[in-house]
C-alpha cells in the first residue's frame, strides 16, 4: 500500500540559488532571515521536519521568492498494511 508523505525541496532551492549567485548560502544567514535556529534549517534540509509551521514556510518562500508548491510536495512511499 502506498501513502503520501509531505516532503520539502529546501536543499534543492538552496543549491539552485547558490548556482545563480555563484556563491554559497550560509545557513546562519538563511536561519536569521527566517527567524529560526541553524538546527531548524538543518532539520528541513534533511527532511526531518514533521511539523510545518506557517511562519517558517512563509519565511523560506519569501527568501527564495517561491510559491508553496515550489517548497513542499507529496511523495508516495510504500507502507506495510497493519
Amino acid at each position: 500500500m502506498k501513502k503520501r508523505v509531505l516532503k520539502n525541496r529546501l536543499l534543492i532551492l538552496i543549491q539552485e540559488r547558490e548556482r545563480k549567485m555563484s556563491r554559497r548560502i550560509k545557513l546562519k544567514d538563511l536561519a536569521s532571515f527566517v527567524g529560526v535556529t541553524n538546527h531548524t534549517v538543518t532539520s528541513w534540509i534533511r527532511n526531518e521536519v514533521r511539523k510545518y509551521e506557517a511562519q517558517i514556510v512563509e519565511g523560506f518562500c519569501d527568501y527564495f521568492d517561491c510559491d508553496l508548491a515550489d517548497l513542499l510536495y507529496f511523495e508516495l512511499v510504500e507502507v506495510e498494511e497493519e
